[in-house]
């Protein structure tokens, strides 16, 4: 179920234009909810730092575009990108933007207001669809895009990387016995969580004619989540403070400071008693997320100028339905449970929703075999909490929970409020159909996820691409997450086996990274064949006007 789309520069010998600009997208309503956490209690009340929109406008000489940009939120909407081509088409249709030269990702902040997707499962805690939090980041993009638009000139690009050492107490995976479950994971020790990542920062460097950087771009997986779940305020977490003190140490630069295999990826690394969390190396929250921002942003200065990037630019996106190439959609309870950094339903509570989940799946398959067995082959062992191909929770049909009196637990009761003002009623509420898009720069490919990958399942995206390129002039494969879209996490079906927190939350099964490894596939052989005929592009599914219209705060 492929669809796509094409977009490539096609001489060498081009001489590139970029510009950069950055827009403030700050929207502070108090009391609404925060997105990362998925917590009742994670409200705004101030704003501790402002946030931002950073976008790159490059160009050839032929006048073809490209443009990035980089959120200061926790994931990207297909309702955020698909506003956002719609609104620069309409202003500037000469540019000839397109879902192929489009690039918006974001850095995974979870102290950000929410709200602002049409599918309804990530906004139960927000509550509801935020119009005035859209508005805000959508038009806060176009800004920062019009002033790269006004700030460009001629570029030279340059490649490095930087392996941060171990002594560095930056980024520990918080997901041991899952890594340590894949065949192919570094033989380690559990308690040495400080080497099962991706240490590696790689970066471009854009300098002007005089060589004075217009802006840094770099790469380096760790979750944003140095500001905790008992945050109040409006904060651009670690990611954020490294771009900020890049900015102030060097006047006139852009800092873009991206994900890359941050699924299973963790800042926090002491368990702290008196809060019953982890957190990083102070017991302010807000000292350590400024320590770890700063050992990032020091580590990326250590990146040089190894490689001059010449070449075209080529731009290649499809859409791809998750659900029909892999499984339907559904979340399990080890989701619910959330994480030491993060929790969720109390341990009990859990204990109960499994034994229920299990029942729930033996009736299933005693009733009707033919339409379950393999819905939950693909999901084993998932206990399966939110089933997305008819609604039900806990096993109880959408079409009850309308019906239920209120509920103690907040996040269950988020549900049931959503449920009984009859938002709810078309399927699906999380994002199937999802895009995959690569940015191929000379010898760099950057492969654009929309989601929440981790370290191993990120390493065989990028063999499996180097692999299919092996005749190709393709020397390094950048892996930039939470692009475009967002689908939840991409683990391994090893780590997938053993439902920590990131199995929980990969909706799609054990499955999920065959099928995100499937969708590059397809345009990175396009890019291999330029002869390939594009098909006819379709959108996403869109909700009916009238539901969106009540899940919708104004």
């Amino acid at each position: 179920m492929l669809e796509r789309r094409s977009f490539f520069l096609d001489n060498p010998s081009m001489k590139l234009k970029a510009g950069f600009g950055k827009h403030e997208t700050t929207c502070f309503i108090p009391g609404i909810g925060m997105m990362g956490w998925g917590q009742t209690s994670n409200t705004v009340k101030e704003v501790g730092t402002p946030l931002f929109a950073r976008a790159m406008f490059m160009q050839d000489e032929d006048k073809k575009i490209f443009i990035l940009v980089h959120l200061e939120q926790a994931f990207v909407t297909m309702a955020i990108t698909e506003e956002v081509l719609k609104t620069i088409n309409i202003h500037y249709p000469d540019w000839n933007i397109s879902y192929a030269n489009l690039m918006i990702t974001a850095q995974h902040t979870h102290s950000a207001p929410g709200g602002y997707g049409h599918y309804p499962f990530y906004n139960f805690t927000i509550p509801g669809f935020q119009l005035k939090v859209f508005s805000t980041i959508c038009n806060g993009i176009l800004e920062a895009v019009k002033a790269a638009h006004k700030d460009l000139g001629p570029v030279s690009i340059h490649w490095g990387k930087h392996k941060i050492s171990e002594e560095k107490d930056v980024a520990f995976n918080r997901s041991m016995g899952a890594y340590l479950n894949n065949k192919d994971s570094l033989k380690i020790k559990k308690e040495e969580w400080h080497l099962g990542i991706n240490r590696e920062m790689q970066g471009l460097i854009f300098s002007d004619d005089q060589g004075k950087v217009k802006a840094h771009i770099n790469w380096f997986g760790v979750h944003a989540t140095s500001v905790s779940s008992l945050n109040h305020r409006i904060h651009h977490d670690n990611k954020g403070v490294a771009a900020a003190l890049y900015e102030k140490s060097h006047p006139g630069t852009t800092a873009f400071f991206m994900q890359e295999a941050a699924g299973d990826v963790s800042p926090n690394y002491i368990w702290d008693k008196s809060i019953k969390l982890m957190r990083g190396k102070f017991r302010d929250q807000y000292e350590s997320t400024e320590n770890n921002g700063e050992i990032q942003f020091r580590e990326s200065e250590q990146i040089g100028k190894e490689k001059e990037v010449k070449g075209n630019i080529q731009c290649f996106h499809q859409f791809m339905d998750m659900s029909l190439e892999v499984a339907p959609a559904a979340h399990g309870v080890a989701f619910f449970e959330g994480t030491a950094e993060g929790p969720g339903i109390p341990k009990a509570l859990g204990t109960v929703v499994k034994a229920v989940a299990r029942f729930v799946k033996k009736k299933n398959l005693l009733r009707q075999p033919e339409l379950h067995q393999k819905f939950y082959e693909a999901h084993a062992p998932k206990d399966i909490l939110l089933d997305h191909r008819n609604g039900s929770f806990i096993g109880i049909p959408l079409s009850v929970w309308k019906k239920l009196p209120p509920m103690p637990e907040p996040s269950v009761e988020a549900f049931r409020k959503c449920a009984a003002n009859e938002s709810l009623n078309t399927l699906p509420w999380a994002p199937a159909i999802l895009p995959f898009q690569i940015i191929v720069i000379g010898p760099i490919l950057i492969a654009a996820v929309p989601g929440e990958i981790t370290t191993t399942s990120a390493k065989r995206l990028k063999d499996a691409i180097q692999t299919q390129l092996q005749d190709h002039n393709i020397e390094r494969v950048i892996i930039s997450s939470y692009s475009n879209a967002f689908m939840g996490y991409i683990t391994t079906p090893e780590e997938y086996a053993t439902q920590s927190y990131e199995g929980g939350h990969t909706i799609f099964g054990s499955g999920t990274l065959r099928g995100i490894i499937k969708g590059f596939a397809g345009i990175v052989e396009e890019f291999k064949d330029k002869k390939v005929n594009p098909l006819k592009i379709k959108d996403p599914f869109h909700f009916p006007k009238e539901e969106l219209e009540r899940r919708t705060v104004r």
